[in-house]
């Protein structure tokens, strides 16, 4: 196993994880809720997220929130999928809201000035105020964290729970926005507790080759997350990410010994979806890895499940990187973008 110092890797993000999410809580939301407030006084009815990578993973998440709950559209897109072919309807009354970490994400960064120029009501989502895309937006949200996958589901699942809170009220947003006050504590424990599990896990997947990541419902963004940004990016182990409501149209046909999977498992109305094709592969396959929201999550609401299953597979992912003698941290091309 690599041997390195883990308080100098920046891929491992769990040490300021839980001051930032609280941060986030306490200064975000009520600015998130100002601009919230705004969409609904001149009427939008529509709401687009861009993004690319981890962050298009949050955004798909909390546009799946929207829709779940409320009638109000909402679509998340990748940069260039919005560049290339965006939406018919882009006027006053959409709202886009882009999201970028550094804010020079050539795609993002355009696609916020096509929906501007259009009329829309445009939001930049960057790590600090200073960023290229802060300028270009009517608004912006700079978290100042470097956990960016809480960051951005947070700020994210703001936007929805404020903007549906004013123009479409759920009393199950509501519940979710009560159980994000105790996201912290449960971070706190998770961050302290699962370091040698995810040792112990991230050894043992660290022999195989590849990996299938499958889930359903509001966890699908994140296990794509995991089983192809985290995955192929951080810890070059190839691999795939698998919807377990299709596991039965095709994916079905690879499980065999020494084939490995990695699961997630939440608490909403497609548990038995995922839980379903686990019970497919474990009849046919020892290698599986499963991470499950009933048993971390402290009985929060199963829309937090993106959030807290982050933890253990942060712990999973950076380990199974050095026991494969890798630093997460080194890439082969993505600092040479200029080549692509």
């Amino acid at each position: 196993m690599l041997q390195i110092d883990k308080n100098t890797v920046e891929f491992l993000v769990t040490e300021n994880m839980v001051r930032e999410v609280e941060t986030i809580l306490r200064r975000d939301f009520p600015r998130i809720g100002e601009m919230a407030g705004e969409m609904a006084d001149r009427g939008v009815d529509r709401v687009y997220f861009v993004a690319c990578g981890s962050p298009l993973c949050a955004a798909q998440t909390a546009a799946r929130l929207m829709e779940r709950f409320s009638s109000v559209p909402a679509t998340a897109y990748s940069g260039w999928d919005f560049c290339d072919n965006p939406p018919h309807r882009l006027d006053r009354k959409c709202a886009l809201i882009a999201i970028s970490h550094y804010g020079k994400t050539e795609e993002v960064c355009l696609a916020l000035e096509k929906a501007k120029a259009a009329g829309a009501y445009t939001v930049a989502v960057t790590g600090r105020e200073e960023n290229p895309i802060a300028a270009l937006g009517d608004r912006v949200v700079a978290y100042g964290a470097e956990c960016i996958w809480e960051a951005h589901l947070l700020v994210a699942y703001a936007f929805v729970l404020e903007f549906l809170r004013r123009v479409a009220p759920h009393p199950e947003l509501e519940r979710i926005a009560a159980d994000l006050t105790k996201l912290p504590g449960v971070l706190a424990r998770l961050v302290a507790g699962w370091e040698e599990k995810g040792r112990a896990l991230g050894e043992r997947a660290s022999r195989w080759p590849f990996l299938y990541t499958v889930a359903a419902g509001p966890l699908k963004p994140l296990a794509y997350k995991e089983g192809i940004v985290t995955l192929l990016e951080f810890t070059w182990t190839h691999g795939s990410c698998l919807d377990a409501a299709e596991f039965r149209h095709g994916p079905l046909e690879v499980a065999e010994p020494g084939v490995p999977f990695l699961f997630l498992l939440g608490t909403d109305e497609s548990r038995h979806t995922a839980q379903r094709a686990l019970d497919f592969v474990r009849r046919h396959t020892d290698d599986v890895i499963v991470f499950d929201h009933r048993e971390i999550g402290e009985g929060l609401h199963p829309w937090l499940a993106p959030m807290t299953l982050f933890v253990p597979l942060e712990w999973f992912c950076y380990y199974l990187s050095l026991h494969k003698d890798h630093n997460p941290d080194h890439r082969r091309y993505y600092g040479g973008l200029a080549e692509y």
